[in-house]
């Protein structure tokens, strides 16, 4: 059987009989960046998979709100301690969350009136 070198730690190493395409040592180190490159690959090939999905209804997104309101709840150390490591991250998240929010509930404003020729000259 050839052997490989792992791309992270730069070893040589024998595959697994078991796993003959085997590319990464088993060394846990090397296996955890492994699986952290491949989390993200495939995050970036599934980008929408966490969001929201309207085809199931309101009822199932109440259940979801109502569940995480739960959580939150049961949790305030936790929901602080993210807070407080990650405040400017997370000030900027709800700063645009609520922006658009604010504009997704605003109402187009109706026309002004024309401005009359008696206060044009003031």
């Amino acid at each position: 059987m050839e052997s490989c070198v792992c791309p992270y730690c730069k070893t040589v190493f024998s595959p697994s009989k078991y796993s003959p395409r085997q590319k990464i040592c088993s060394n846990p180190e090397c296996q955890k960046k492994r699986q952290l490159e491949s989390m993200r690959v495939w995050r970036e090939r599934n980008p929408n998979y966490f969001k929201y999905d309207e085809s199931k209804g309101i009822a199932w997104l109440e259940v979801q709100r109502k569940r995480s309101k739960v959580w939150r709840e049961k949790n305030p150390d936790k929901v602080r301690a993210y807070r407080q490591a990650h405040g400017e991250e997370y000030r900027r998240y709800m700063r645009e969350y609520m922006r658009t929010y604010r504009l997704s509930k605003k109402k187009p404003a109706a026309p002004s009136p024309p401005a009359s020729p008696a206060s044009e000259s003031l």
